[in-house]
């Protein structure tokens, strides 16, 4: 079973009930979060980056495939934490230079 982890983590919005975010490190993680705690519209690309997830578990699409269909579905559905996605690039950045 294919469990690479993302070049860079996922970000996701919780719903009002939870405090701060779910972060996925893998497509196991985001599918987690797909599973338990999307509260956004299941819409195609939904089903199409899950679909794409369960592929990158089964080492049939590359982990940074399966990560990107998920940012666009989240992106889409208004869940994902950008600011907390962008604020972790920049740190990272910041530790290579």
């Amino acid at each position: 079973m294919g469990t690479r982890d993302f070049e860079r983590p996922i970000f996701f919005r919780t719903d009002e009930g939870r405090p701060g975010n779910f972060r996925a490190d893998n497509a196991s993680d985001a599918l987690s979060y797909m599973e338990r705690f999307w509260s956004g519209a299941r819409t195609r690309e939904f089903r199409r980056a899950y679909a794409i997830c369960e592929s990158a578990l089964k080492n049939l699409a590359s982990a940074e495939s399966a990560r990107g269909y998920v940012v666009a579905a989240a992106e889409q559905a208004g869940i994902l934490d950008r600011p907390k996605m962008l604020a972790m690039a920049r740190s990272a950045r910041r530790q290579v230079a």
